[in-house]
């Protein structure tokens, strides 16, 4: 006996008590549920207390015959598919195509044999369990298929909102495949750089923006690291111009590479501009300072000339007046040097500038400079760059002033997150605990500066054992 046997329910109606007892007792010998009635009334109101599985209906029966049973149980919604195998001593073909006219499943003729019996409720019985499987499986996908339609829904909702995105961004994008080549821009893209998405797919955007071969090694290097962070590009764009742009890329995990730029010439003029004003601003405190110290001094210095024979004391207060104004105007252009970035910047990278300083202190005697770049040069904000080379500056000086080393490196290290310069001498070192911020070894200095561009500064020395200025930037 198997488990649906054991829950099968199966209601038997047929009027004569003998047939009505021995279809129970196979059945029920097979471990099925048996309800028996004796009559199509008394089976109507059975099974509208409870349902059973199936129904062996006989067909010749007093007051209520079983087509008339039958044609009931089809044309009412809660019993219509309960299946119905028809038991009667009928044997013409008539009969048996009215029982399946009118929704009978089987047919069991008069008299009972056993297995007969058996086989066809058994057959019932798997075409029962698979119908139940069935719905089960047709109720899964029903389910599936709404969550998919959910879920295609809610992806297309985002994918309207992404492509809306992407087309009204006033940030160009572009999507390169795993090949560096072009699969997709927007229209900011389009409207900057001139190129239509059609040309872009034929073209070498690469060489078509950065002409210039290391240029162009520079931007691809960007690109292909895929860190996320943004870094200033000069491009060529269609109509032959060069524009100011700043990109940041990053990489999916499918090997595709997303480009963001923004067109930043407004934020370039608006640089120069500020460095004008700026430069215009410290040159008038030159005027009104510098230029009126020195006035002063040449005034007091010719007085000081015609009467330095016949007065010495008037003289000499001419003397210490210009001493006062000679020690003002110093500190006056001490301060707008520091306000102005170094000119040796001005027109080159920040090791070129470090290599100019290199080269002229190497003239020193009994000292070796060297001053190498490892990896490869990148824009820094030009504040950076400028404390950085001072940095620099300052240590190589004090190396050479104070440490008297015989050999002093300068190491420019550009790594993908940050760049560190070190500078490091084989001189008579100190310890740094002992050593005060004005004893002139330029500490204070460095340290404001390093404060000044969020840089980390790390300084190792030991008398007797050289020193080591460390500043990393990120």
């Amino acid at each position: 006996m198997n488990d649906i046997q054991s829950v099968f329910n199966i209601l038997i109606v047929d009027d004569n008590p003998h047939n009505l007892n021995l279809l129970s007792r196979i059945l029920s010998e097979h471990g099925y549920k048996v309800r028996p009635a004796p009559s199509g009334k008394m089976a109507l109101r059975s099974i509208d207390s409870t349902l059973p599985d199936l129904i062996l209906l006989d067909i010749m029966m007093p007051e209520m015959d079983g087509y008339e049973v039958c044609q009931k149980l089809k044309t009412c919604e809660k019993t219509k598919d309960i299946p119905v195998v028809f038991i009667s001593s009928l044997n013409e073909v008539f009969d048996k195509v009215k029982a399946f006219s009118l929704g009978g499943v089987d047919y069991i003729s008069k008299p009972f044999e056993p297995q007969e019996v058996l086989a066809r409720v058994e057959n019932q019985v798997r075409i029962t369990k698979l119908n139940k499987q069935i719905l089960q499986q047709n109720a899964l996908l029903s389910q599936e298929v709404e969550e998919r339609k959910r879920v295609e829904e809610a992806l297309r909702q985002q994918q309207e909102i992404l492509q809306k995105v992407f087309d009204h961004i006033p940030v160009m994008v572009a999507v390169y495949d795993e090949k560096d080549q072009v699969q997709l821009v927007n229209q900011e893209l389009e409207n900057v750089l001139g190129w239509k998405i059609e040309e872009f797919k034929s073209i070498d955007s690469l060489a078509e923006c950065f002409p210039d071969p290391e240029y162009r090694a520079l931007a691809l290097e960007h690109i292909l690291g895929g860190t996320g962070k943004w870094q200033d590009f000069t491009v060529k764009i269609r109509d032959g111009s060069y524009l100011d742009t700043s990109w940041a890329n990053t990489r999916l995990t499918n090997g595709k590479v997303i480009c963001f730029g923004q067109d930043i010439s407004e934020r370039k003029q608006a640089e120069i501009a500020s460095i004008l004003e700026e430069r215009n601003r410290i040159a008038r405190e030159i005027h009104d300072t510098l230029a009126q110290a020195f006035t002063g001094i040449a005034v007091h210095l010719a007085a000081a000339s015609r009467v330095i024979a016949q007065d010495v004391t008037a003289a000499t207060v001419h003397m210490n007046q210009a001493r006062e104004l000679s020690k003002t105007g110093l500190a006056e252009a001490r301060r707008s040097v520091e306000a102005l970035r170094s000119q040796l910047l001005t027109n080159t990278d920040l090791y070129s500038a470090l290599n100019s300083i290199v080269t002229q202190m190497s003239s020193v005697p009994n000292t070796q400079i060297d001053c190498y770049m490892v990896g490869t040069a990148r824009c820094l904000p030009s504040k950076v760059e400028n404390h950085l080379l001072r940095i620099g500056q300052e240590a190589l000086t004090n190396a050479i002033k104070h440490a008297e080393a015989s050999h002093i490196q300068v190491e420019l290290r550009y790594e993908p997150t940050r760049c560190i310069l070190c500078v490091k001498d084989n001189g008579r070192g100190f310890a740094i605990n002992s050593v005060s911020l004005s004893d002139g070894f330029g500490i204070l200095g460095i340290r404001e500066r390093c404060t000044s561009i969020g840089a980390q500064l790390i300084i190792e020395s030991q008398p007797g054992q050289g020193t080591v200025v460390l500043v990393s930037f990120s």
